[in-house]
């Protein structure tokens, strides 16, 4: 049988253009750097037919931060795929990557799985929202094959994920989301970030996931803003050809110098 098609699924970086800048305690170029040095280390195990960025790749907008993030993922010598998040500037996002809707394929070893990407930014809010003709476009592309096995990316969380806080600001019109894909039992999973957790939610036997961010991460089941100690970390997708997926939450090892500043109120 074929090897599964391997994901590597990351999010919510948030680098500024100065390499230097500090947020809530963390330097995000430092331990984004620090993720992609693990997945580097273990390429002979694990080695991602595609990437895929979920969003809130910069938090100052600039061109720079999409560069640095571009530059730094090209070592893995794979096709890149990229959605924005709330902090995402569209000018600056589309002038580095591709639109944020999109339909993947033509990856190598991917073959029977389509995956979707849906841009869930909403322009000056940070709650999400699928445009209308994003809506239109899922459902175009869900009823074009109802056979091949379908798995979808997007920045915002669906359902609630038990933080309070979290929950006011995820998709807004995910009962129209929901709406779109349960006419297809072929859809097996979505997966956000956003949430900068590590969650899993089965919903009419669609499996949805949340992946921790590669900087700072919030506390679970939090009633207002929280961070925690955990460490940052990425998601592995194994796409299987009978259509089942297995994944696995992998983090960077406990490190001294990273102290998120448990005490803040936001950013």
């Amino acid at each position: 049988m074929k090897r599964p098609a391997k994901i590597l699924h990351l999010t919510d970086l948030h680098l500024f253009a100065d390499q230097k800048t500090t947020l809530v305690g963390i330097n995000p170029l430092h331990t984004f750097q620090k993720v992609v040095t693990k997945i580097l280390d273990g390429l002979q195990q694990n080695r991602p037919d595609l990437v895929i960025l979920t969003g809130d790749i910069s938090q100052d907008y600039s061109l720079l931060s999409y560069k640095m993030a571009i530059k730094t993922l090209q070592q893995f010598s794979c096709p890149i795929a990229t959605t924005m998040g709330n902090h995402d500037n569209f000018s600056s996002f589309t002038s580095i990557f591709n639109n944020p809707t999109q339909i993947v394929d033509h990856i190598a070893n991917i073959t029977n799985w389509r995956i979707l990407l849906l841009n869930s930014h909403w322009a000056e809010h940070v709650d999400g929202k699928i445009s209308k003709a994003d809506l239109i476009f899922l459902q175009e592309k869900l009823a074009e094959d109802t056979t091949k096995p379908v798995i979808i990316f997007l920045h915002h969380h669906v359902l609630p994920v038990a933080s309070t806080w979290l929950d006011k600001i995820k998709l807004q019109n995910s009962e129209q989301f929901l709406d779109s894909i349960s006419k297809y039992k072929n859809v097996k999973a979505v997966i956000c970030g956003h949430v900068h957790q590590d969650t899993t939610n089965l919903y009419n036997d669609v499996t949805f996931l949340s992946t921790p961010s590669t900087s700072w991460q919030f506390a679970l089941k939090s009633h207002n803003f929280r961070l925690d100690n955990t460490m940052p970390g990425y998601r592995w997708i194994d796409l299987h050809e009978d259509g089942t997926i297995k994944t696995e939450v992998v983090r960077i090892e406990h490190d001294d110098t990273f102290i998120p500043d448990t005490t803040s109120k936001g950013y």
